[in-house]
C-alpha cells in the first residue's frame, strides 16, 4: 500500500475514534465481568462486602476490583462505618436509574426473546 493509502486509513480510523456512542459506552460498563451480578445484588438490598460475595459467588479480590470500578464510574457508593471492616455499598442515583433500565431491558427480553428449549 502506498503512503497516501495508509494516511487515508489512519485519518478514517482517527475520525471514527472521535465519534462517541453513549449506548456503546454504557454497554462497555455493563459487559464487564460480574457487573450485572453486583448490580442485581445491590438492587436486592445486599450492601455489605461479605454479603455481596456470598450472593454473587465472586472471589473477594475480584469483587473489590469491580466495586472500585463501579464507584469510579459513579454507579456505586461506598460508606465506611465506625470500624474499618464496617463497609456498606449502595447504588447512587445513577446506579438506581441503571436498575430501571435493566428492568426495562428484562421486560423487552421476556417479550421478544424466546428461552432456549431444555430437554
Amino acid at each position: 500500500m502506498n503512503q497516501v493509502g495508509i494516511e487515508d486509513l489512519q485519518e478514517t480510523a482517527h475520525a471514527a475514534s472521535d465519534h462517541f456512542c453513549p449506548v456503546n459506552a454504557a454497554l462497555e460498563i455493563l459487559n464487564r465481568r460480574w457487573t450485572l451480578h453486583i448490580l442485581r445484588a445491590l438492587l436486592s438490598g445486599h450492601g455489605r462486602f461479605n454479603d455481596l460475595g456470598r450472593v454473587t459467588g465472586i472471589n473477594p479480590r475480584t469483587l473489590c476490583t469491580r466495586l472500585r470500578e463501579l464507584e469510579a464510574d459513579g454507579i456505586v457508593a461506598r460508606k465506611v462505618g465506625e470500624h474499618a471492616l464496617d463497609v456498606e455499598y449502595s447504588l447512587t442515583p445513577m446506579g438506581l436509574e441503571l436498575g430501571n433500565l435493566l428492568s426495562d431491558l428484562s421486560g423487552w427480553a421476556r417479550t421478544w426473546i424466546q428461552a432456549p428449549c431444555v430437554e
